[in-house]
């Protein structure tokens, strides 16, 4: 259940000694074996991770934190007032001026040539149709997209438990490879876009059976 109690559907639970797995019900309810001192784990979309030991016979309530959802701040702010306090502290402490733009926004052929056209009055971006035709749009997103990939594979392995995966007969030196192989799954690119640990963990549990298939073939 949630710490206010609500029962909480299809979570992921496994005996991290032996292995075994099972979802909990519609009612939140769920049985595993287990024995005394084994680690049970608790995995679910939009939740942290949640383990105990097994320490009793008697039946538990498991609960589990929902990991907060952030959206981004919004300000409201005279623009010319901030640019100038900004060039003001900037100033005073020595610091260079940071870049207006982190990522230059690739030209895209019908927003940035096509619309333009046809608009009122009619306006030629030479600037973009050059960045399309010579491929310098392509490479800023091949770019991008190799950059996210390489900061959310750095996030999933700071963020994942990599004995879980070891456990269930992924070494360590093979993670990388596997996590590589999931992003074929479209749920563990978005579990990983959003840094939803519990969703991803998932995600690439269900990946696991197909990848040992795999390096069993090879």
């Amino acid at each position: 259940m949630t710490e206010d109690d609500v029962l909480i559907p299809k979570v992921l639970i496994v005996n991290m000694t032996t292995d075994q797995k099972t979802y909990s019900d519609a009612s939140g309810n769920f049985i595993i074996d287990g024995k005394m001192g084994d680690e049970i784990r608790f995995a679910k979309e939009s939740f942290k991770l949640g383990k105990i030991i097994i320490s009793s016979n008697d039946i538990q309530s498991i609960k589990l934190e929902r990991i907060p959802q952030e959206i981004e701040e919004v300000k409201i702010i005279n623009k010319n007032l901030a640019r100038s306090r900004e060039e003001e502290l900037r100033n005073s402490i020595g610091l260079p001026k940071g870049p207006d733009k982190p990522r230059e926004k690739p030209a895209e052929a019908v927003n940035d040539i096509l619309m333009p056209l046809i608009g009122i009055p009619p306006t030629i971006n030479f600037q973009a149709i050059y960045d399309v035709v010579s491929g310098k749009s392509r490479r800023l997103k091949r770019l991008y997209k190799y950059e996210d990939l390489q900061e959310g594979l750095a996030w999933t392995r700071n963020n994942i438990d990599p004995e879980y995966f070891a456990q269930a007969g992924i070494p360590p030196e093979k993670l990388n490879d596997f996590l590589m192989f999931s992003l074929r799954d479209e749920k563990v690119l978005m579990y990983m876009k959003a840094k939803n640990v519990g969703g991803i963990t998932i995600s690439l549990d269900n990946n696991i059976k197909a990848y040992l298939e795999r390096i069993a073939e090879k």
